[in-house]
């Protein structure tokens, strides 16, 4: 292989590396990932539930139960 074809090969690797690399990360920036959505990201969801959870357990606990009649 000539000198010249060798530098315009390896070249072209660089050039290819750079612009597949610099890509991915344009893209993960341009299109989210679907894992990491509104509720997994934000603890929102677990505090509601958790909410929920305690209601429920104060009106558990504030009704009377059959026994206690």
């Amino acid at each position: 292989m000539r000198a010249s074809t060798r530098v315009n090969v390896t070249n072209r690797l660089f050039v290819t590396t750079f612009l597949v690399a610099f890509s991915s990360v344009a893209l993960s920036s341009a299109i989210p990932c679907p894992a990491h959505t509104l509720d997994s990201d934000a603890p929102i969801a677990a505090v509601e539930r958790k909410k929920q959870l305690e209601a429920e357990e104060l009106r558990t606990v504030s009704t009377p139960s059959s026994r206690d009649t």
